[in-house]
C-alpha cells in the first residue's frame, strides 16, 4: 500500500539522492532543496511503500494570485505505472489552488513522452519549447493547466 504525506526536512537527504538518480542531467543541490523546503510558498510531498522508503515525490511553488510552478516531480522507475505521479500532481495542484494559484505551469524534457501524457491527461496544454533548458541540448516543453 502507497501511502502520501507532506515532505519534510528530514526527507531532503532522500530528495538529493533520488533527484541525482531520476535527474542527472539537472539535479538539485542539498542547499537548494533546503532553500526551497523553507519558503512558506512551496509545497512538497512524498510517496511512500510499504517498507517506509520514499518512492516518489513532487513539489510547487505557488505565490498565491498568479501562476504557480511544478518545481519537482519523480518516481522511481520500479514504481511508475501505478498512478503514484497522478497523485502527487493531485496534492501539489490542489495545494496550489487553495493559495488562489490561477494556472499551473511545468517544464519537461521534449523527449519524456510519459510525463507528457500524464500532463495532457491532467489537462495541461502544451505552450512552446524552450531550448537548452535542462542544459546543452537539453529542450524543455512548457505546459500549463488552467485552474478553477
Amino acid at each position: 500500500m502507497i501511502t502520501y504525506r507532506q515532505a519534510n526536512a528530514f526527507d531532503l537527504p532522500v530528495f538529493v539522492s533520488l533527484d541525482k538518480e531520476l535527474f542527472p542531467y539537472s539535479p538539485w543541490s542539498a542547499s537548494q532543496y533546503k532553500e526551497e523546503f523553507s519558503a512558506p510558498t512551496r509545497y512538497f510531498v512524498v510517496a511512500i511503500d510499504e517498507q517506509q522508503n520514499i518512492i516518489g515525490y513532487a513539489g510547487v511553488f505557488a505565490p498565491g494570485a498568479a501562476e504557480a510552478d511544478v518545481l519537482t516531480i519523480g518516481v522511481v522507475p520500479t514504481e511508475r505505472g501505478k498512478g503514484i505521479a497522478r497523485q502527487l500532481m493531485a496534492m501539489i495542484t490542489d495545494w496550489a489552488s487553495q493559495q488562489g494559484s490561477t494556472a499551473m505551469m511545468l517544464e519537461v524534457k521534449v523527449d519524456n513522452v510519459e510525463a507528457i501524457g500524464l500532463y495532457e491527461s491532467l489537462g495541461y496544454s502544451k505552450l512552446n519549447v524552450r531550448k537548452d533548458y535542462f542544459g546543452a541540448g537539453l529542450d524543455a516543453v512548457v505546459m500549463r493547466l488552467e485552474l478553477p
